[in-house]
């Protein structure tokens, strides 16, 4: 009897004094019974929560959350007098604490003391402070979704150095396949929208802070996110910060990366387009575009019109709407330093537009490089597209411009002078050659000289409604717009609109008269009654003596002329040939011809009391020396006294000069050595070519020759270059041959440069003669 008295006595006493080993194994669960047994030191450092966390994880494999608040907000929420072992209790103290639940009461917690056992029912600190209990098992805390799982997994060192975003971009990658954008703002203008309330594991959530952010979201308010910390979780209800900064989330899926469909052809149209290559000089899907030529090209293909390439003149083109106004097609602007670009809105504060790294979609807020560059929006409403529309001009009553039509799109080339590739004088002398049969000259000075004119240079265009003095068909100057005086010419459409041959635009195209043009706008000319063929080197030279007193025997401007004189001294200049002085001598050269197969420039004779010469200029027109009007142009049809003394008409084998063996010697040492300077180098060639004498001084060879304009280049003409944009002083020389192209030397060997694949050549040049 007394022995098991004792026994009882000792197995009380045992029981009283072991209480949490009987507790543990009584309760046998195991994240308690692993609680128990690290009770003492705290030699890890954990505060509550990690204690928490390292005991589920070594002991059930669940992973928990670090911290108490977030631990708090999964797993499934006991009252307190369903507690079992294992439970987690919460504890509100300067911050949240959590513990591990044991048996009646008990718990194991981290206290300053250590890792130790306290008694809820009998401690006043720690009843005060309790505010509840979750239990956690295995499948209410395993999150299965595979991106929100690597996510989890990745929590820790930021060992590739992840921004937000890149972060996100790796973890779809991986765990789905999905090829989701680098830049957060690029992600958030993909996927489905998702409310805060109906977020769910693997949804990407969105922060703004200095720039936009993204995270993947687990569930119960985490989110996992790159921070100055590393890969860490994070609670979107419990942070005030992430609360805050909060803006909204997506929902990936194969679907929803789909790029969306819209009614608008110009938006669907721009989206085919995402991907292509940016090129500063592109203006095409093949060689990729810059944002002016993109927005150019979308309209262009979907609306028939031709809008500017260049974005500030699309933006002077269009109907400006407010940013509040911006519908799906209209055009965003953007202002980087000086320089404009542009995009197509596609709705919902996106656009699209060329970047550096293609053709991408942007946000006007998320994108802050935009956001901080936005200037300001417009739409081509049917109105203004229809003015850039070569379509509304077929069949236009005015034929120049019918014609002018045919050459849209053609490239812009400075000199040229081919229908392959010209310039803006070359499209006004074709077109109204072409549609009129009337001849201008060659260069638009020149054309200028010429004509009736309707507005006069000086003309304030800005007080002035155009469409009130001038009609359509009638050709605009502009000076000053790449050099000085007339320096270029378009045909005008009405409505402040003109066609042109422009190097901006890189071709012919429609353009509206914006402040550029208005600012160099000269004046206006009308040529429906000239027929004077002054691109013809006979005729040109004839008409530059239009006026020249009769004299008899007089063979110059400076005296005057008769009839043989003139003929001598036009031919003598236009072609380099030495005709006879008087017209019955100059009737034996040649070869007769009829009056029908007359070609301008040839020579017609008239019966008089000597056989009387006149310069033909078609037309039925002529020019001729009389005494009662000196040199004077007569047209045959309205004329009564010259048709009946016709006499014969002849023509001759015109030599156009010496240049053209000149640049054709230059051309055959192309490649070749040359051991001496530019200027040599001419010397060397117009001696072989022409046994022409030039100077070895620069200063001097400036000093001699014919001065020409730039537009009026020959092939073998020399030009002069500075080696400074700009300059004033002869640096080097060149020879022209053709095309904008020529050719000097440059480090002992003779190379050809092309003027209009640089303006660098343009701005160095300075002036070119002809000898």
């Amino acid at each position: 009897m007394k022995n098991n008295l004792l026994f009882t006595f000792i197995l009380l006493w045992m029981v009283s004094y072991y209480p949490s080993i009987t507790l543990a194994e009584q309760a046998g669960d195991p994240a308690a019974q692993l609680a128990v047994d690290l009770i003492g030191p705290n030699d890890q450092g954990f505060i509550t929560s990690e204690f928490v966390q390292y005991v589920y994880a070594e002991s059930r494999n669940i992973d928990l959350p670090r911290f108490a608040r977030d631990q708090r907000l999964i797993g499934i929420e006991i009252e307190r007098d369903d507690l079992v072992a294992g439970d987690v209790l919460f504890f509100q103290g300067s911050s949240l604490m959590s513990g591990i639940y044991i048996e009646n009461g008990r718990f194991v917690v981290v206290t300053s003391s250590g890792i130790a056992q306290v008694n809820l029912d009998t401690s006043s600190y720690w009843s005060g402070i309790y505010i509840g209990a979750n239990r956690y098992m295995k499948d209410s805390i395993t999150i299965e979704e595979p991106v929100a799982k690597l996510a989890l997994d990745m929590i820790g060192v930021n060992e590739h150095d992840f921004i937000t975003s890149e972060f996100v971009q790796y973890v779809f990658n991986e765990a789905k396949g999905f090829a989701l954008p680098r830049a957060a703002s690029d992600q958030w203008l993909l996927g489905e929208e998702v409310n805060q309330d109906q977020l769910q594991s693997g949804d990407v959530v969105f922060f703004q802070g200095t720039y936009l952010m993204s995270g993947i979201y687990i569930e119960n308010g985490r989110f996992v996110v790159v921070t100055s910390e590393g890969i860490t979780e994070r609670n979107l209800i419990m942070s005030e910060y992430w609360s805050k900064a909060f803006v909204g989330a997506k929902r990936y899926t194969e679907e929803s990366l789909t790029p969306p469909s819209s009614s608008n052809e110009i938006v669907e149209k721009a989206r085919s387009l995402i991907g292509t290559p940016y090129n500063r000089r592109g203006d095409n899907p093949e060689d990729g575009f810059n944002t002016g030529s993109f927005a150019y090209y979308v309209y262009r293909e979907v609306t028939g019109s031709w809008l500017s390439k260049l974005s500030f003149p699309q933006f002077e083109a269009g109907l400006q709407i407010a940013r509040d106004e911006l519908q799906e097609g209209d055009l965003v602007f953007f202002l980087n330093n000086e320089e404009w670009l542009t995009g197509i809105y596609t709705g919902d504060d996106q656009f699209i537009t060329a970047t550096s790294e293609g053709v991408q979609e942007r946000h006007l807020e998320f994108h802050t490089y935009y956001a901080d560059r936005y200037v300001g929006a417009v739409r081509y409403t049917e109105e203004i597209l229809k003015k850039s529309n070569p379509k509304t001009y077929v069949g236009h009553e005015n034929p120049v411009i019918q014609e002018a039509m045919n050459y849209m799109g053609t490239p812009y080339l400075m000199t040229g002078s081919t229908l392959d590739a010209f310039d803006c004088s070359f499209l006004i002398q074709t077109s109204f050659r072409e549609a009129k049969g009337i001849y201008l000259p060659r260069i638009s000075y020149r054309q200028w000289e010429v004509g009736e004119t309707i507005l006069p240079e000086g003309t304030n265009i800005e007080e002035i409604t155009l469409d009130d003095h001038i009609r359509p068909g009638d050709a605009l100057y502009f000076s000053g717009t790449w050099q000085e005086g007339i320096s270029h010419v378009a045909i005008y459409l009405g409505d402040d609109y003109m066609i042109h041959a422009t190097g901006e635009e890189g071709m012919t195209t429609i353009s509206y008269m914006n402040s550029y043009w208005r600012e160099h706008f000269t004046g206006v000319k009308r040529f429906d009654d000239l027929s004077v063929r002054l691109d013809n080197p006979a005729i040109y030279e004839a008409y530059q003596v239009l006026g020249s007193p009769y004299q008899l025997g007089g063979a110059h401007p400076d005296q005057g002329f008769d009839t043989g004189g003139l003929v001598q001294y036009i031919y003598k200049q236009a072609y380099q040939l030495e005709l006879p002085r008087y017209g019955s001598q100059q009737w034996q050269e040649g070869t007769e011809i009829s009056l029908s197969e007359a070609e301008p420039g040839d020579l017609l004779f008239f019966e008089g009391t000597s056989l009387i010469p006149a310069v033909y200029i078609g037309n039925n027109q002529m020019v001729v020396a009389t005494q009662a009007s000196g040199v004077t142009i007569v047209d045959l049809t309205v004329s009564s006294y010259w048709p009946p003394r016709f006499y014969g008409a002849r023509t001759y084998e015109k030599i156009t000069g010496n240049l053209e063996a000149v640049a054709a010697l230059t051309e055959g040492y192309v490649g070749e050595a040359f051991s001496g300077s530019s200027i040599e180098f001419v010397q060397s060639v117009y001696q072989e070519a022409v046994n022409i004498e030039l100077s070895g001084n620069l200063h001097t060879l400036r000093s001699s020759g014919d001065w020409i304009h730039i537009e009026e280049l020959e092939r073998g003409d020399v030009m002069f270059f500075s080696e400074e944009p700009d300059g004033s002083r002869a640096d080097f020389v060149a020879i022209y041959l053709g095309e904008g192209v020529f050719a000097t030397v440059m480090n002992d060997v003779v190379v050809t440069y092309e003027m209009n694949d640089d303006i660098a050549w343009i701005n160095r040049l300075i002036e070119a003669r002809r000898y």
